[in-house]
């Protein structure tokens, strides 16, 4: 046996989160992972069309940022995913609600930034 675990073919979703994992992977600080996002933003905002893709994103994040005790992290991880249009705040709103306690405390100030940036849009439609 190669020790590779993977199953073949790919299911939908498992290259978005292979792929998150590795962007997540290639940052050792924090402030790289602009320079990453910029380079690789466009094939991820490509490939997370539709709330499901989106929630693979998130959920990665959530894992990642766990096992990887980078929970302090995860608000200026997905501020940045959402500025270069990566994420979309419905879905970020939406998946808090079931994240991680620890997560949720951690990114509750860009939450509420969130909360207030979309109910000043619903106002100015």
């Amino acid at each position: 046996s190669s020790g590779i675990n993977a199953e073949w073919p790919l299911r939908p979703g498992d290259q978005l989160m292979h792929s998150t994992r590795a962007l997540l992977e290639l940052c050792p600080e924090i402030k790289e992972f602009p320079k990453y996002v910029g380079y690789f933003g466009p094939m991820f905002i490509k490939l997370a069309k539709d709330r499901d893709s989106q929630m693979v994103i998130l959920d990665e994040i959530e894992t990642w940022a766990l096992e990887k005790s980078r929970i302090p992290d995860t608000q200026k991880i997905l501020h940045i995913l959402y500025n270069e249009d990566v994420l979309d705040e419905s879905y970020i709103l939406e998946w808090c609600d079931s994240a991680d306690d620890d997560i949720q405390s951690s990114i509750a100030k860009f939450i509420v930034w969130l909360k207030e940036a979309e109910e000043e849009s619903s106002e100015s439609d």
